[in-house]
């Protein structure tokens, strides 16, 4: 399995970019993401990225190779999927990317109920301030402070409305519950 290994490590450095973050989302170090590329390149006769101190492009042979890459994985992922239909047991990764906060507070621990109820799923979670792309970094789920940039994602609204409302019980305690935004109009705490 360890050709297989290789190919989805080398996905995850053309999607991500950058070594150091395919290594961290395959759980691998750097040096066995980079032995797993050197492999591969050793295997296929080619470079498949360009390599500096300061950055990583794919080559040509590495842009090739990649559309055959996502094909192979995907037909593997099918199959398993195919399997565990079978078997009614869900099993796979899921990828989920939430700002630090909202992750620490409410995504994270959520996590080892989903777990106890989905053993066979591996949760990757994201905490992160920073901006990110869902479809270049591989998502499944991502939630956002304010509205995405990218105005090609489909947004599944809770409760048929456009934001979600939240507050600490002391401040709901002290203030009351808004009915609407404009009841926070000028509250400097809000």
């Amino acid at each position: 399995m360890s050709y297989f290994d290789n190919i989805r490590t080398f996905v995850r450095v053309y999607e991500l970019g950058n070594m150091s973050a395919a290594a961290r989302d395959q759980r691998i170090s750097p040096a066995v993401a980079s032995a797993r590329i050197s492999q591969l390149e050793g295997h296929l006769s080619v470079r498949l990225f360009q390599r500096t101190t300061r950055m990583l492009k794919a080559t040509e042979q590495g842009d090739l190779f990649y559309s055959g890459a996502c094909k192979i994985i995907e037909a593997v992922e099918q199959a398993e999927a195919e399997i565990n239909d079978i078997t009614k047991t869900p099993r796979g990764s899921i990828y989920v990317a939430a700002p630090l906060g909202i992750g620490r507070r409410l995504i994270a621990p959520a996590v080892p109920d989903f777990k106890q109820e989905y053993p066979m799923i591996d949760v990757r979670l994201r905490l992160s301030d920073r901006g990110v792309d869902v479809t270049a970094e591989g998502l499944d789920v991502a939630f956002f402070l304010g509205v995405p940039e990218d105005s090609n994602l489909r947004i599944r609204k809770i409760a048929d409305c456009d934001r979600v409302l939240c507050a600490a019980p002391k401040y709901l305690a002290e203030r009351g519950t808004p009915t609407s935004p404009d009841d926070l109009v000028g509250d400097k705490h809000a």
